[in-house]
């Protein structure tokens, strides 16, 4: 699978407890894949069925729950649709998710997203409507396809709010809003609740650097770089080690301060390292740690 799939994959599975919150994911979902074919009627379209039954789970929890959204789930030549066409709970909709007609397409009023975990969960709802990321092995580059001026306004103004630095750009009769920034990328998997393919970002980031370092100090001394980046390496295979096992909040707060510092800087010395602490140390100190870190790993691997 693809780096946007997986990451779709991991969204499509979060749940969020509050109402306003769900409302405001659906909110973000409709504003992308939402249609008023004809009076009485929305549809909204979803590209795979794990992605529909989603759909209907919002639409069952934000609304009238004697009405069964699935018996309106229909299968077509490009994916799914969900059919509403009961006006009762069409109503609702429109009311709770401030809907408004756009010619055929659907327009999201600004009360929906007031509170901050509000905007996180609309931003998840665009991005699995009609969101990408390209791998980031090959490019830093998040997407999100909008269909109206109105809705990509919106979702530039809460990027903007949370400072994730979106851009966007008109293609053909869509929309685009689109991060290229890494560090932002980073923080809008994390906003939508994608941790663990923050996790996996930031793995791939760090390899990428690692290389690009090998590259801008290919006239340094080769036996000195390599020495320095076989270590980072090593380090870093212990500290995913542990994280992928036992988790970084498993290792005393000393440790897991210097594991998570390693991951962020691959190329810093050891006494770069020292110097970033909240408490800082010395190159000797930052070693002791890391040996530390071998140790847990080493024993994980015994078992």
């Amino acid at each position: 699978m693809s780096f946007s799939i997986d990451l779709k994959n991991e969204l499509i599975r979060r749940s969020d407890s509050a109402v306003h919150c769900r409302i405001a994911e659906l909110a973000g979902i409709i504003s992308i894949n939402g249609r008023y074919p004809e009076n009485g009627i929305l549809s909204i379209r979803s590209d795979n069925k794990d992605f529909g039954d989603k759909i209907c789970r919002l639409l069952y929890n934000v609304t009238d729950r004697r009405y069964s959204f699935d018996a309106a789930y229909i299968e077509t030549k490009h994916g799914y649709r969900v059919i509403i066409d009961n006006e009762e709970i069409l109503t609702q909709l429109e009311e709770k998710l401030k809907l408004r007609k756009n010619d055929c397409y659907v327009d999201v009023g600004n009360l929906i997203f007031q509170r901050e975990c509000c905007m996180r969960a609309y931003l998840r709802g665009s991005f699995l409507a009609g969101g990408s990321l390209v791998n980031p092995e090959k490019a830093y580059q998040l997407e999100i396809a909008c269909t109206t001026s109105g809705n990509a306004e919106k979702l530039l103004e809460i990027l903007n709010s949370l400072h994730l630095g979106g851009k966007s750009i008109k293609r053909k009769n869509r929309y685009i809003i689109y991060i290229k920034d890494g560090d932002k990328i980073s923080d809008f998997l994390g906003a939508t609740g994608g941790m663990k393919s923050v996790m996996e970002f930031e793995n791939i980031r760090i390899l990428k650097d690692i290389r690009n370092s090998i590259n801008r100090e290919v006239n340094c001394d080769t036996a000195n770089i390599n020495k320095v980046v076989n270590a980072a390496a090593r380090q870093i295979d212990d500290i995913k080690l542990i994280e992928e096992k036992r988790g970084l909040d498993s290792l005393p707060e000393q440790l897991k301060e210097v594991a998570t510092l390693r991951m962020m800087y691959p190329h810093l010395s050891l006494a770069e390292l020292g110097e970033k602490l909240t408490i800082p140390i010395g190159k000797s100190g930052v070693s002791h740690r890391l040996a530390k870190i071998n140790t847990i790993a080493e024993e994980i691997r015994k078992l």
